[in-house]
């Protein structure tokens, strides 16, 4: 059911068929290591908003450390958007719970043993959300790149958000001015200012506009993690020690969060369960895996050290 992916012979690919949603047929992925060795803990990594996994060093690092290696690319991102779909849509956020659960019982089909959830940005809000509201799932540790815990704005943009969600149900199509900045795509492209290659169709430098419902979803969303959730197990979540907006280019953007607001992170980390571990990086990106070999190997170092003392090593 596997076939070859598009990162190489290291990995593979399997397409997951979802229930149809308002834009017809509705697909997510499952990416995992090819032909490693299967230990008795795996991990599941999830992307982040107009993303899609391509980070081989963040699954090299994992096989390294004795875990089986899955991603999953979430309906309408990556791997898994098709030509009649608008790209990173959604509903509800409770609409990624399906994907991970197809993804999460199918890594239980293959391996025995324990699992982590590693959540990046939307992903992490997504992840959240799901360990809350999966209570019986056998999730034994969650790692936060990053999440997705508040949205990056102030004043009257803020005090518009409930009448954009509620004009979206009149509007489904209603679409706002209000993206990814170019300024933190440039930062992490090889062809820019940064190190990493991907593909720019699945992974765009910027994304000028987004839709209501998306900004709907995600409010709502922000919503229940405000008013605190119950997760289970425990939790790491990771940020940089600083956020950084301009309009204009600045090296800031290589050593700060172009994305988010960093206390937010930190204010909200604390609405998810109680047993909470919160550590911050000098000089980190929004994406700290993408951040400077000096600063991702103090994560790496940092992930891995948290989960010695959960995950029986």
């Amino acid at each position: 059911m596997y076939s070859v992916d598009e990162l190489g012979e290291k990995f593979e690919q399997m397409t997951l068929q979802m229930k149809p949603d308002r834009e017809g047929d509705v697909f997510c992925t499952l990416v995992r290591m090819a032909d490693v060795e299967k230990y008795h803990r795996s991990v599941l990594y999830i992307h982040g908003f107009s993303d899609y996994f391509f980070q081989k060093e963040l699954a090299e690092q994992f096989q390294k450390n004795g875990y089986n290696f899955y991603a999953l690319d979430l309906r309408k991102c990556g791997r898994s958007i098709r030509p009649w779909q608008t790209p990173y849509n959604l509903y509800d956020i409770s609409d990624y719970y399906e994907d991970i659960d197809a993804a999460v019982c199918q890594i239980k089909k293959e391996t025995k043993g324990r699992l982590v959830l590693l959540g990046h940005s939307t992903g992490g809000l997504a992840l959240s959300l799901y360990a809350h509201n999966r209570p019986a799932e056998p999730i034994d540790a969650m790692i936060l790149n990053s999440p997705f815990l508040e949205l990056n704005i102030t004043g009257i943009k803020k005090m518009l958000i409930p009448v954009v969600s509620f004009l979206s149900r009149i509007f489904p199509n209603l679409t706002i001015n209000k993206g990814l900045s170019l300024h933190y795509g440039n930062s992490i492209s090889k062809k820019v200012y940064g190190e990493w290659e991907f593909n720019e169709n699945w992974k765009p430098l910027a994304v000028s506009k987004i839709n209501a419902v998306w900004l709907r979803a995600i409010h709502n969303a922000h919503v229940q993690v405000h008013k605190g959730l119950d997760i289970k197990c425990p939790v790491l979540v990771m940020s940089s020690d600083k956020s950084f907006k301009s309009k204009y280019w600045s090296e800031e953007f290589k050593k700060a969060d172009a994305v988010l607001n960093v206390e937010h992170i930190r204010k909200y980390s604390s609405c998810l369960c109680k047993n909470i571990t919160n550590v911050t990086f000098k000089d980190g990106l929004h994406d700290l895996i993408l951040s400077a070999p000096e600063v991702r190997e103090q994560v790496y170092i940092t992930m891995f050290k948290w989960l010695s003392g959960i995950m029986n090593y």
